[in-house]
């Protein structure tokens, strides 16, 4: 199953090839879902108080504190999964880009990662091609590894890639 139609795959860059290769290989599932962020409602009220529960759902516990990084590619940093579930920082690559920044931590956890989906196909003489990029927020916390590794790897090599952590005392 490749990742990418022969037309989006001439202009994919070398890196976008190889993880195509590999995530194919693997058969790593690499459709992103957008989050819900809401449930739908007739009443205006009724969307905001859903948007409103699940913020206060998404808060850190007591003693532990939320940051946000945007860093380019390769991130420098090794994300692991542990046994309970839940990714977190393994190692930190020294003078990688997680390094420069000065906030990574090993042992933070990761909370969410940006990703990059495409929500509409356009067909080019029998050509399909995905149109309509958009970068999406998706909370890892119940995503198996390989989903949030292909939602990393999903986010083009010239862009910067939003991850949010939690660091707890």
């Amino acid at each position: 199953m490749a990742l990418f139609s022969p037309i989006t795959h001439l202009f994919a860059t070398p890196y976008q090839r190889e993880m195509s290769a590999a995530l194919s290989a693997r058969s790593v599932p690499v459709t992103l879902r957008a989050p819900v962020r809401a449930r739908r409602s007739v009443r205006r009220g009724a969307v905001v108080r859903a948007a409103a529960e699940e913020e206060a759902e998404d808060k850190p516990p007591p003693g532990c504190t939320r940051y946000t990084i945007n860093i380019l590619r390769p991130l420098g940093l090794v994300l692991e999964e542990k046994k309970e579930g839940g990714i977190y920082v393994g190692e930190i690559v020294e003078d990688g880009n997680a390094a420069k920044t000065g906030l990574v931590n090993v042992g933070d956890e990761l909370i969410a990662t940006s990703g990059v989906v495409f929500n509409s196909t356009t067909d080019y003489g029998g050509v399909s091609v995905k149109t309509g990029e958009e970068t999406v927020r998706l909370p890892v916390r119940t995503e198996r590894f390989d989903t949030v590794m292909a939602a990393i790897a999903s986010n083009p090599s010239q862009r910067t890639v939003a991850l949010e952590f939690q660091k707890c005392m």
